[in-house]
């Protein structure tokens, strides 16, 4: 991969942020993070394009209301692969949001670099 894309890691459990960024950066992959989804919408809004590994349940705006928000601006969805992460065993329920990519917790390292290589495809 000659230029990994930035990886947006939206979480509200600071030490998932801090893993999932030593992770990604071991891999080559720069990242940023934002602990709800108003940092994240707003990380967005003045950013190229992204992968966003978006959690489903944090406070303020939870990752449906991040979609939903990027929805209402169809080229600023365009731009970003958003991957939903979510401890929830069935991720079927938000299958509605027409996510790029899910990932169900806990997962290990190789379930998510296969999840973001799938992403970063879809988006070259």
């Amino acid at each position: 991969m000659a230029h990994p894309p930035t990886i947006l890691i939206v979480d509200d459990d600071p030490s998932i942020r801090k893993m999932l960024q030593e992770v990604l950066a071991l891999e080559g992959y720069p990242t940023e993070t934002a602990t709800n989804g108003r940092e994240a919408l707003e990380i967005l809004e003045k950013s190229g394009p992204r992968v966003v590994l978006l959690d489903l349940l944090m406070p303020e705006i939870d990752g449906r209301g991040v979609i939903e928000a990027l929805r209402m601006q169809p080229g600023e969805r365009a731009k970003h692969r958003v991957i939903l992460v979510s401890a929830w065993a069935n991720l079927e329920a938000s299958r509605d949001l027409e996510a790029d990519g899910t990932l169900t917790k806990p997962f290990n390292v190789t379930q998510l670099l296969n999840v973001l290589t799938s992403a970063a495809g879809a988006s070259a």
